[in-house]
């Protein structure tokens, strides 16, 4: 399946209009205007839970250490004070999502108000400093990243917006690990439409918070709600200043 997707993309390349998806109002919003800055020499990992690390997560955490030639900051919840700002406070749902999603939440934190990158704990196996100076040589660059692997991996959003993440997933990044300019037009968006999100459900998260994987019965948001339904999206209509990487793509074996 995928690779026919390949080929309708190249037979048809993304001209992204957001008229196609009214489904979608974010990304019909204008672009948000900004200086554009520069990006930090770091790459922020997160592990929200109070338990210690797995040996399989501890030993991708060491890799990325080793190899990335990047300074790793690890945000744990005795950590978490250290990168948020007296004026951008966390949501206050934030202590009602999920582990998991806490995770993603924090990626968002990090990369608007921080910029620089961010790595899943898993194993990687190269340099990032490549990426970090793609960013500092081409302004025109909001993010950096290793392509979506599979056309099922894209935001979950349904009708003709899914159906055209599908066909260019290709022209995505994977949300594993990225390095992203901070404030930039993407990261706005992207921040502010976590923020509406989480205001539309923060009584149904006080009623019912998320276990670790939010698998739990109640629990009132769906496993990419709070990313891959928000970036993806915002990828598509920003798919021209995006560059791609994949040496900044870890295993997916063997993490847990």
């Amino acid at each position: 399946m995928d690779l026919s997707l390949r080929l309708s993309a190249a037979a048809s390349p993304l001209r992204f209009a957001a008229e196609r998806y009214p489904q979608a109002p974010l990304l019909a919003q204008a672009t948000p205007a900004g200086p554009v800055l520069p990006v930090p020499r770091v790459i922020y990992v997160t592990w929200t839970g109070t338990n210690e690390l797995s040996p399989n997560r501890r030993a991708g955490l060491d890799s990325l250490v080793r190899v990335s030639k990047v300074p790793v900051k690890l945000i744990t919840p005795a950590t978490l004070d250290s990168i948020v700002l007296p004026d951008a406070p966390l949501h206050p749902a934030y202590e009602y999502l999920s582990l998991v999603h806490r995770s993603d939440y924090l990626r968002c934190y990090v990369i608007h108000h921080h910029g620089g990158g961010y790595a899943d704990i898993k194993t990687y196996f190269h340099s990032w400093l490549p990426a970090f100076r793609a960013m500092d040589d081409d302004p025109d660059a909001l993010a950096v990243g290793y392509h979506e692997q599979r056309s099922t991996d894209v935001g979950l959003v349904g009708g003709p917006l899914e159906a055209d993440l599908r066909r260019h997933y290709r022209r995505l990044l994977g949300n594993g690990a990225f390095v992203m300019r901070p404030r930039s037009p993407l990261t706005t968006l992207w921040w502010n439409d976590l923020n509406r999100r989480l205001d539309s459900v923060a009584d149904a998260l006080a009623h019912t918070p998320g276990n670790e994987r939010g698998d739990n019965e109640g629990y009132p948001i769906e496993w990419t709600w709070v990313l891959g339904d928000i970036l993806h999206p915002l990828e598509l209509r920003f798919a021209d200043r995006l560059r791609h990487d994949n040496r900044l793509r870890p295993s997916f074996k063997n993490y847990f």
